[in-house]
Protein backbone atom coordinates (compact mmCIF):
# COMPACT_ATOMS: atom_id res chain seq x y z
CA UNK A 1 0.00 0.00 0.00
CA UNK A 2 1.18 3.49 -0.81
CA UNK A 3 2.49 5.56 2.05
CA UNK A 4 1.56 9.22 2.38
CA UNK A 5 3.91 10.76 4.92
CA UNK A 6 2.59 14.04 6.28
CA UNK A 7 4.02 16.74 8.51
CA UNK A 8 3.32 14.67 11.65
CA UNK A 9 5.81 12.05 10.49
CA UNK A 10 8.53 14.21 8.96
CA UNK A 11 11.42 12.35 10.61
CA UNK A 12 10.41 9.15 8.85
CA UNK A 13 9.92 11.01 5.55
CA UNK A 14 13.35 12.63 5.72
CA UNK A 15 15.01 9.30 6.55
CA UNK A 16 13.36 7.64 3.53
CA UNK A 17 14.39 10.52 1.24
CA UNK A 18 17.98 10.32 2.48
CA UNK A 19 18.06 6.57 1.84
CA UNK A 20 16.67 6.96 -1.70
CA UNK A 21 19.23 9.68 -2.46
CA UNK A 22 21.95 7.35 -1.19
CA UNK A 23 20.68 4.44 -3.32
CA UNK A 24 19.72 6.25 -6.54
CA UNK A 25 21.53 9.57 -6.50
CA UNK A 26 20.06 13.05 -6.26
CA UNK A 27 18.88 15.88 -8.42
CA UNK A 28 19.79 19.53 -7.84
CA UNK A 29 16.54 19.96 -5.87
CA UNK A 30 16.45 16.75 -3.83
CA UNK A 31 17.80 18.56 -0.78
CA UNK A 32 14.57 20.58 -0.57
CA UNK A 33 12.86 17.39 0.53
CA UNK A 34 14.72 17.89 3.82
CA UNK A 35 12.94 21.17 4.57
CA UNK A 36 10.07 19.32 6.20
CA UNK A 37 7.47 21.62 4.62
CA UNK A 38 6.14 19.09 2.10
CA UNK A 39 4.25 15.82 2.03
CA UNK A 40 5.85 12.66 0.67
CA UNK A 41 4.25 9.86 -1.33
CA UNK A 42 6.15 6.57 -1.36
CA UNK A 43 5.56 4.10 -4.19
CA UNK A 44 4.40 0.56 -3.43
CA UNK A 45 7.87 -0.89 -3.94
CA UNK A 46 9.43 1.97 -1.92
CA UNK A 47 11.78 2.84 -4.78
CA UNK A 48 10.33 6.31 -5.45
CA UNK A 49 9.39 9.29 -3.31
CA UNK A 50 7.22 12.10 -4.68
CA UNK A 51 7.75 15.30 -2.68
CA UNK A 52 4.69 17.50 -3.11
CA UNK A 53 2.41 20.19 -1.74
CA UNK A 54 -1.35 20.38 -2.06
CA UNK A 55 -2.73 23.66 -3.40
CA UNK A 56 -6.45 23.75 -4.04
CA UNK A 57 -7.23 20.72 -6.18
CA UNK A 58 -3.63 20.39 -7.40
CA UNK A 59 -0.85 18.17 -6.10
CA UNK A 60 2.33 19.99 -7.14
CA UNK A 61 5.36 17.69 -7.19
CA UNK A 62 8.81 19.24 -6.89
CA UNK A 63 10.96 17.91 -9.75
CA UNK A 64 11.09 14.25 -10.75
CA UNK A 65 10.50 11.63 -8.07
CA UNK A 66 13.46 10.98 -5.82
CA UNK A 67 14.74 7.49 -6.59
CA UNK A 68 13.37 5.61 -9.58
CA UNK A 69 11.60 7.70 -12.22
CA UNK A 70 9.48 5.64 -14.61
CA UNK A 71 6.20 5.72 -16.50
CA UNK A 72 4.70 3.27 -14.01
CA UNK A 73 5.68 5.43 -11.02
CA UNK A 74 4.16 8.54 -12.60
CA UNK A 75 0.89 6.69 -13.20
CA UNK A 76 0.92 5.36 -9.64
CA UNK A 77 1.15 8.88 -8.25
CA UNK A 78 -1.50 10.09 -10.69
CA UNK A 79 -3.88 7.37 -9.50
CA UNK A 80 -3.29 8.43 -5.91
CA UNK A 81 -4.00 12.05 -6.86
CA UNK A 82 -7.24 11.11 -8.55
CA UNK A 83 -8.30 9.06 -5.53
CA UNK A 84 -8.38 12.27 -3.46
CA UNK A 85 -9.96 14.30 -6.30
CA UNK A 86 -6.77 16.18 -7.18
CA UNK A 87 -4.84 16.74 -10.40
CA UNK A 88 -1.06 16.23 -10.34
CA UNK A 89 1.57 18.41 -11.97
CA UNK A 90 5.36 18.29 -11.85
CA UNK A 91 7.56 21.36 -11.42
CA UNK A 92 11.13 21.48 -12.79
CA UNK A 93 11.40 18.02 -14.34
CA UNK A 94 14.55 17.15 -16.26
CA UNK A 95 14.96 17.07 -20.01
CA UNK A 96 15.93 13.39 -19.89
CA UNK A 97 12.61 12.37 -18.29
CA UNK A 98 10.17 14.52 -20.26
CA UNK A 99 9.24 11.69 -22.66
CA UNK A 100 7.92 9.67 -19.71
CA UNK A 101 5.48 12.45 -18.83
CA UNK A 102 4.39 12.90 -22.44
CA UNK A 103 3.71 9.16 -22.62
CA UNK A 104 1.58 9.53 -19.47
CA UNK A 105 -0.55 12.23 -21.17
CA UNK A 106 1.08 15.39 -19.82
CA UNK A 107 1.93 18.52 -21.75
CA UNK A 108 5.21 20.32 -21.21
CA UNK A 109 6.06 23.96 -20.71
CA UNK A 110 9.70 24.98 -20.65
CA UNK A 111 10.31 26.93 -17.43
CA UNK A 112 13.89 27.97 -18.05
CA UNK A 113 17.35 26.47 -17.79
CA UNK A 114 19.40 25.20 -14.87
CA UNK A 115 22.85 26.78 -14.69
CA UNK A 116 25.58 24.21 -14.07
CA UNK A 117 29.30 24.66 -13.59
CA UNK A 118 31.37 21.74 -14.86
CA UNK A 119 34.19 22.31 -12.41
CA UNK A 120 36.99 20.77 -14.47
CA UNK A 121 36.33 23.49 -17.06
CA UNK A 122 35.99 26.34 -14.59
CA UNK A 123 38.85 28.85 -14.77
CA UNK A 124 39.30 32.60 -14.34
CA UNK A 125 42.49 32.81 -16.36
CA UNK A 126 42.86 34.68 -19.62
CA UNK A 127 40.75 37.47 -21.05
CA UNK A 128 37.43 35.73 -20.40
CA UNK A 129 38.03 35.46 -16.66
CA UNK A 130 39.68 38.87 -16.23
CA UNK A 131 36.79 40.58 -14.42
CA UNK A 132 36.27 37.78 -11.92
CA UNK A 133 40.02 37.46 -11.39
CA UNK A 134 40.38 41.19 -10.73
CA UNK A 135 37.53 41.20 -8.21
CA UNK A 136 38.86 38.14 -6.40
CA UNK A 137 42.38 39.56 -6.15
CA UNK A 138 40.99 42.86 -4.80
CA UNK A 139 39.07 41.16 -2.01
CA UNK A 140 42.06 39.01 -1.07
CA UNK A 141 44.30 42.09 -0.89
CA UNK A 142 41.76 43.85 1.32
CA UNK A 143 41.78 41.01 3.83
CA UNK A 144 38.50 39.26 3.03
CA UNK A 145 38.52 35.56 3.83
CA UNK A 146 36.56 32.59 2.53
CA UNK A 147 36.02 29.31 4.33
CA UNK A 148 33.66 26.35 4.29
CA UNK A 149 32.21 25.11 7.55
CA UNK A 150 31.14 21.47 7.60
CA UNK A 151 28.18 20.17 9.64
CA UNK A 152 27.43 19.88 12.43
CA UNK A 153 27.35 23.63 13.05
CA UNK A 154 27.67 25.33 16.39
CA UNK A 155 24.79 27.36 17.79
CA UNK A 156 27.04 30.45 17.70
CA UNK A 157 27.59 30.05 13.95
CA UNK A 158 23.91 29.43 13.27
CA UNK A 159 22.97 32.56 15.20
CA UNK A 160 25.52 34.59 13.24
CA UNK A 161 24.11 33.25 9.98
CA UNK A 162 20.59 34.08 11.15
CA UNK A 163 21.57 37.73 11.67
CA UNK A 164 22.75 37.91 8.06
CA UNK A 165 19.61 36.13 6.85
CA UNK A 166 17.30 38.41 8.83
CA UNK A 167 18.97 41.52 7.41
CA UNK A 168 18.70 40.09 3.89
CA UNK A 169 15.00 39.33 4.36
CA UNK A 170 14.37 42.84 5.71
CA UNK A 171 10.97 41.87 7.05
CA UNK A 172 9.89 39.90 3.97
CA UNK A 173 8.48 36.40 4.36
CA UNK A 174 10.59 33.50 3.18
CA UNK A 175 9.71 32.08 -0.22
CA UNK A 176 8.93 28.39 -0.17
CA UNK A 177 8.44 25.15 -2.09
CA UNK A 178 11.13 25.38 -4.78
CA UNK A 179 13.74 27.37 -2.84
CA UNK A 180 15.50 26.86 0.47
CA UNK A 181 14.62 28.89 3.55
CA UNK A 182 16.53 29.64 6.71
CA UNK A 183 15.84 27.22 9.55
CA UNK A 184 18.45 25.90 11.95
CA UNK A 185 17.51 22.25 11.33
CA UNK A 186 17.66 22.72 7.55
CA UNK A 187 20.92 24.71 7.39
CA UNK A 188 22.55 22.23 9.78
CA UNK A 189 22.37 19.51 7.10
CA UNK A 190 24.88 21.15 4.77
CA UNK A 191 28.34 22.65 4.41
CA UNK A 192 28.20 26.46 4.42
CA UNK A 193 30.48 28.74 2.39
CA UNK A 194 31.31 31.91 4.34
CA UNK A 195 32.75 35.23 3.22
CA UNK A 196 34.21 37.30 6.07
CA UNK A 197 35.52 40.86 6.00
CA UNK A 198 38.90 41.84 7.44
CA UNK A 199 37.30 42.11 10.91
CA UNK A 200 36.10 38.51 10.77
CA UNK A 201 32.41 39.41 10.34
CA UNK A 202 30.33 37.19 8.05
CA UNK A 203 28.99 39.40 5.25
CA UNK A 204 27.65 36.68 2.95
CA UNK A 205 27.08 32.93 2.98
CA UNK A 206 25.64 30.08 0.93
CA UNK A 207 24.56 26.59 1.92
CA UNK A 208 26.08 23.82 -0.20
CA UNK A 209 24.02 20.61 -0.40
CA UNK A 210 26.25 17.76 -1.55
CA UNK A 211 25.10 14.78 -3.63
CA UNK A 212 28.02 12.46 -4.33
CA UNK A 213 30.34 14.21 -6.80
CA UNK A 214 27.84 17.03 -7.34
CA UNK A 215 26.83 19.98 -5.22
CA UNK A 216 24.36 22.86 -5.32
CA UNK A 217 24.53 26.48 -4.21
CA UNK A 218 21.25 26.64 -2.36
CA UNK A 219 20.43 29.31 0.22
CA UNK A 220 22.26 32.62 -0.39
CA UNK A 221 22.15 35.50 2.06
CA UNK A 222 24.17 38.70 2.47
CA UNK A 223 24.25 41.99 4.37
CA UNK A 224 22.71 45.14 2.94
CA UNK A 225 25.95 47.13 2.81
CA UNK A 226 27.75 44.58 0.69
CA UNK A 227 30.90 45.68 -1.17
CA UNK A 228 30.57 45.63 -4.95
CA UNK A 229 31.65 42.25 -6.31
CA UNK A 230 31.38 40.40 -2.99
CA UNK A 231 28.96 37.77 -4.35
CA UNK A 232 31.29 37.17 -7.30
CA UNK A 233 34.06 36.61 -4.76
CA UNK A 234 31.89 34.17 -2.80
CA UNK A 235 30.88 32.18 -5.89
CA UNK A 236 34.39 31.99 -7.34
CA UNK A 237 35.72 30.84 -3.98
CA UNK A 238 33.04 28.15 -3.75
CA UNK A 239 33.93 26.90 -7.25
CA UNK A 240 37.62 26.63 -6.45
CA UNK A 241 36.90 24.92 -3.12
CA UNK A 242 34.58 22.41 -4.81
CA UNK A 243 37.08 21.75 -7.59
CA UNK A 244 39.93 21.22 -5.14
CA UNK A 245 37.80 18.80 -3.14
CA UNK A 246 36.98 16.55 -6.08
CA UNK A 247 33.47 17.66 -7.00
CA UNK A 248 32.47 17.39 -10.67
CA UNK A 249 29.51 19.73 -11.03
CA UNK A 250 27.98 22.65 -9.15
CA UNK A 251 24.36 23.64 -9.79
CA UNK A 252 23.42 27.31 -9.51
CA UNK A 253 19.70 26.62 -9.81
CA UNK A 254 17.31 27.59 -12.56
CA UNK A 255 17.30 30.84 -14.48
CA UNK A 256 13.53 31.32 -15.04
CA UNK A 257 12.41 31.75 -18.69
CA UNK A 258 16.01 31.54 -19.95
CA UNK A 259 15.95 30.62 -23.67
CA UNK A 260 12.20 29.95 -23.58
CA UNK A 261 10.25 30.40 -26.81
CA UNK A 262 13.29 31.04 -29.00
CA UNK A 263 12.99 28.12 -31.40
CA UNK A 264 10.58 27.36 -34.24
CA UNK A 265 9.14 24.31 -32.45
CA UNK A 266 8.29 26.33 -29.32
CA UNK A 267 4.64 26.32 -28.30
CA UNK A 268 2.52 29.45 -28.45
CA UNK A 269 2.57 29.59 -24.65
CA UNK A 270 6.38 29.43 -24.62
CA UNK A 271 6.57 32.20 -27.21
CA UNK A 272 4.30 34.29 -24.98
CA UNK A 273 6.62 33.55 -22.06
CA UNK A 274 9.49 34.96 -24.12
CA UNK A 275 7.68 38.29 -24.08
CA UNK A 276 7.32 38.07 -20.30
CA UNK A 277 11.10 37.59 -20.09
CA UNK A 278 11.63 40.62 -22.30
CA UNK A 279 9.11 43.02 -20.79
CA UNK A 280 8.69 41.64 -17.27
CA UNK A 281 12.31 42.20 -16.34
CA UNK A 282 11.49 45.35 -14.33
CA UNK A 283 9.38 43.20 -12.01
CA UNK A 284 11.29 39.93 -11.69
CA UNK A 285 14.81 40.83 -12.91
CA UNK A 286 14.96 37.70 -15.10
CA UNK A 287 17.81 39.13 -17.16
CA UNK A 288 19.85 40.08 -14.12
CA UNK A 289 19.61 36.57 -12.70
CA UNK A 290 20.57 35.02 -16.04
CA UNK A 291 23.49 37.44 -16.46
CA UNK A 292 24.83 36.69 -12.97
CA UNK A 293 24.66 32.92 -13.38
CA UNK A 294 26.20 33.15 -16.85
CA UNK A 295 29.40 34.47 -15.29
CA UNK A 296 30.05 31.01 -13.89
CA UNK A 297 27.93 28.40 -15.69
CA UNK A 298 29.38 26.51 -18.65
CA UNK A 299 26.49 24.09 -19.09
CA UNK A 300 22.72 24.65 -19.25
CA UNK A 301 19.96 22.06 -18.85
CA UNK A 302 16.31 22.69 -19.70
CA UNK A 303 13.65 22.39 -16.99
CA UNK A 304 9.96 21.81 -17.64
CA UNK A 305 6.54 21.96 -16.07
CA UNK A 306 4.49 18.82 -16.79
CA UNK A 307 0.76 19.43 -16.58
CA UNK A 308 -2.50 17.87 -17.71
CA UNK A 309 -4.19 19.42 -20.78
CA UNK A 310 -6.31 22.51 -20.11
CA UNK A 311 -4.92 23.03 -16.59
CA UNK A 312 -1.94 25.33 -17.29
CA UNK A 313 -3.43 28.57 -15.97
CA UNK A 314 -4.64 26.99 -12.74
CA UNK A 315 -1.29 25.19 -12.32
CA UNK A 316 0.68 28.44 -12.72
CA UNK A 317 -1.65 30.08 -10.20
CA UNK A 318 -1.04 27.21 -7.75
CA UNK A 319 2.72 27.51 -8.20
CA UNK A 320 2.65 31.25 -7.55
CA UNK A 321 0.66 30.69 -4.37
CA UNK A 322 2.99 27.93 -3.17
CA UNK A 323 6.19 29.92 -3.73
CA UNK A 324 4.80 33.07 -2.12
CA UNK A 325 2.89 31.41 0.70
CA UNK A 326 -0.55 32.53 -0.49
CA UNK A 327 -3.52 30.36 0.50
CA UNK A 328 -5.86 31.77 -2.13
CA UNK A 329 -5.36 33.94 -5.19
CA UNK A 330 -7.27 37.06 -6.22
CA UNK A 331 -6.28 38.28 -9.69
CA UNK A 332 -7.66 41.76 -9.14
CA UNK A 333 -5.87 42.50 -5.86
CA UNK A 334 -2.65 40.76 -6.93
CA UNK A 335 -2.16 42.74 -10.13
CA UNK A 336 -3.71 46.07 -9.24
CA UNK A 337 -0.24 47.36 -8.24
CA UNK A 338 3.16 46.47 -9.72
CA UNK A 339 5.01 43.74 -7.86
CA UNK A 340 8.29 44.57 -6.14
CA UNK A 341 11.49 43.85 -7.97
CA UNK A 342 12.87 41.58 -5.26
CA UNK A 343 10.26 38.88 -5.84
CA UNK A 344 11.90 35.70 -7.12
CA UNK A 345 10.43 32.55 -8.59
CA UNK A 346 12.09 29.18 -8.39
Amino acid sequence: MEQILKESNQKTAIEIIQQLIHNYGATSLSHLGLLGDKKVFISKDQKSAFVYREQGNKLVVLCDPIGECSFEKIIEFENFSMSINCTPCFYQIDDKSKLLYEKAGYRLFKLGEEAIVELERFEITGKKGAKLRTKRNKFIRQGYQFEVKMPSHSLDLLNELKKVSDEWLDGRDELSFSVGSFHFDYVSNFPVGLLRNKNGQIIAFATLPVQGENMTIDLMRYLKELPYGAMDMLFVSIMFWAKENGFKNCSLGMAPLANVGLYSNATLIEKSAKMIFKYGNSIYNFKGLLTFKSKFANKWESKYLAYKPYTLLSVITSLYCLVHGIKSFNYITRFRKPLKKNIKIG
